[in-house]
């Protein structure tokens, strides 16, 4: 599969090539919208495998993006509210800005296996935090660490229709959809979901792949950890199908009439990428938008 991916010259080639069908636009090639099974199962795998740096990479954008400072608000004594993650996956970006926020963190997702690999993470991070705590509470017995659990949680529920599994919350000051907006049937009723939910001032972050990225870059991404489970692969380049150009993400905010909106290329460093074997040239092939409403 390898050598048959890297030798097509576009997207278009490449989804013929494995799903025999040639896409005109933004197309749904996948059979579901959410990961389930084995595919769940890798992405989790790949996302602990070297991609760290890259997850708090994305989390200091985020704040940077949209004046989310934890720190700041920490030093200020005030906690920046709620912060949802729309198609969390595996739960590893609400973990990120569980450490790098003092917000309470809610992850939506629609697939039960992700909520499942979702839930040991979170379980996994704690106990490694408490032991944080046990260490430092032995070395300097007259200071006390303070809280250890992390204030984050995941809720099952489908990103085009969110009311029904966040009626308990009112004052959504963040949304965050990285790499997800793809995969969603209908992206402009996603985001018209993200949108009513926000508290007034709230912001959206959105970082995704651009369907017209530069196809060597495209592939060049799909990195050595990936190549090992071709399902990955075709998961991955069915997903690219269904991926926005920022015009048409301009065009969709447009028709909700959503005016106060920012897109731009979504650059960001990654100093270990290379050795990790998953390379990220986010400059070329990403976008960020920021929605504030």
């Amino acid at each position: 599969m390898k050598n048959l991916i890297e030798n097509t010259i576009n997207l278009q080639e490449a989804v013929k090539s494995i799903f025999n069908t040639k896409p005109e636009g933004r197309v749904c090639i996948l059979s579901r919208q959410s990961m389930e099974g084995s595919v769940a199962e890798g992405y989790d795998r790949l996302g602990k495998e070297g991609r760290g740096e890259m997850y708090q990479k994305i989390v200091e954008d985020f704040k940077k993006s949209t004046d989310c400072y934890g720190e700041k608000h920490l030093a200020d004594g005030l906690s920046i509210g709620t912060i949802v993650e729309v198609g969390s996956g595996s739960g590893l970006i609400c973990l990120e800005l569980a450490k790098q926020t003092n917000g309470d963190i809610i992850g939506i997702e629609l697939s039960s296996d992700m909520i499942r690999l979702a839930e040991n993470n979170l379980k996994n991070a704690t106990i490694e935090k408490h032991q944080v705590a046990q260490e430092f509470q032995k070395r300097i017995k007259a200071c006390k660490y303070g809280e250890t659990k992390l204030a984050v949680e995941f809720r099952q529920g489908d990103a085009q229709n969110l009311a029904p599994v966040l009626m308990d919350k009112k004052n959504i000051n963040y949304v965050v959809c990285r790499n997800s907006l793809h995969r969603f049937q209908n992206p402009k009723k996603a985001i018209q979901e993200m949108f009513s939910l926000l508290a007034p001032g709230g912001k959206i972050y959105i970082r995704d792949l651009k369907r017209d990225a530069d196809w060597k870059t495209i592939v060049d991404r799909i990195g050595e950890n990936r190549w090992k489970q071709p399902e990955l692969v075709v998961d991955y380049i069915g997903a690219m199908a269904g991926m926005l150009t920022t015009e048409e993400l301009g065009g969709i905010l447009t028709e909700l009439e959503i005016k106060n909106f920012l897109i731009r290329d979504g650059y960001y460093e990654v100093g270990n990428a290379t050795n990790s074997g998953i390379k990220e040239y986010a400059e070329e092939v990403e976008y960020v938008c920021v929605i504030t409403k």
